[in-house]
Formats: structure tokens, C-alpha cells, sequence
């Protein structure tokens, strides 16, 4: 049986508060770089009262240990990310986004 996933993306995906995970690699000539990037539920900003440090904390100790333990493909970076504020500005555009504008329908030719 393969495996589907890293290691490391399937224990960071069991902590509470994640949404998803993947890689992004930044190539720069014979160089690259690949970074884990954490999607989460939850609010970032250490002052809301949605934060969960403890989430934080976890995810960030899970990725240092298992890349310090794996010896395959280096992951050199970790980024985590929020989708609830992408949901939310799906769900309120702003009244000045050009896809709210209205635009002139053609008249008929018929």
C-alpha cells in the first residue's frame, strides 16, 4: 500500500483547528526551497478571541519534529494560513469590487 500523504502533513492535518495542508516549492535556478503550508479555522491575530496558541504551538512543534527526524525531501519552511477570512470575503464583496458593478446589457438585434 502507498502512502498518499508525507508524514508530516498527516500529523499536523490531526491537530484541532486544521483545515488542510500542502507543499509550494520556490524555484530559483538549480535551487529549491520547499515549504508546508497549514490551512486553519481559525483567527490568527493573537488578540481575537478565536486565536488558539495552543493549535500554534503544536502545529510548529509537530513540523520541527518530524523534519528533524525524516530524511527525505527537506521542508525547509512552514507557513500557516487562514481560510475563515477567505470565506467571509466571499460571502460580503466589497461594494466597490468591479464584480459588483453593473454592467450595460446589449440590445437585442433580434
Amino acid at each position: 500500500m502507498g502512502q498518499d500523504k508525507a508524514i508530516v502533513r498527516e500529523l499536523v492535518e490531526r491537530i484541532e483547528g486544521v483545515a488542510g495542508t500542502w507543499f509550494e516549492l520556490e524555484i530559483e535556478g538549480a535551487s529549491r526551497k520547499k515549504t508546508l503550508v497549514v490551512e486553519v479555522g481559525f483567527d490568527l491575530d493573537p488578540n481575537s478571541a478565536h486565536f488558539l496558541r495552543t493549535a500554534c504551538d503544536e502545529i510548529e512543534r509537530t513540523f520541527n519534529t518530524v523534519v528533524s527526524e525524516e530524511n527525505g525531501d527537506v521542508v525547509s519552511k512552514l507557513r500557516i494560513v487562514n481560510t475563515a477570512g477567505k470565506s467571509a470575503e466571499k460571502h460580503s464583496p466589497d461594494k466597490h469590487s468591479p464584480q459588483n458593478e453593473r454592467r450595460p446589457q446589449r440590445a437585442s438585434t433580434a
